[in-house]
C-alpha cells in the first residue's frame, strides 16, 4: 500500500499514514512559526528562521513522500 500519489511535481496523500506525516509536519510547523513570530525583531529575521524551519520540514516531508509513493509509471488499480 502507497502512502502518497504522485500528481506531476507534487505529492498527495493517498492513505491515512500519508495524511498523518502530512498533519504532523503541518503540526510541527505552527508552533514554530508562532515561536519566530512572538519572538522576531524584524520581517526579515522572520521569514529568515521559518526559511530554515520550513525547508528542512519540507525536505523530510518530500523524502518520505518520495519513498512511499506509486512508482510515475505504475498505475496503482493494477496492483
Amino acid at each position: 500500500m502507497y502512502w502518497f500519489k504522485r500528481s506531476g511535481w507534487i505529492y498527495l496523500p493517498a492513505s491515512a499514514e500519508g495524511f498523518m506525516v502530512t498533519a504532523l509536519a503541518v503540526f510541527f510547523l505552527v508552533p514554530v512559526f508562532m515561536a519566530i513570530v512572538r519572538n522576531g525583531h524584524s520581517v526579515s529575521d522572520d521569514l529568515y528562521h521559518m526559511f530554515v524551519y520550513t525547508s528542512c520540514t519540507a525536505f523530510w516531508w518530500k523524502w518520505i513522500a518520495e519513498k512511499t509513493s506509486t512508482p510515475q509509471h505504475e498505475n496503482p488499480v493494477d496492483r
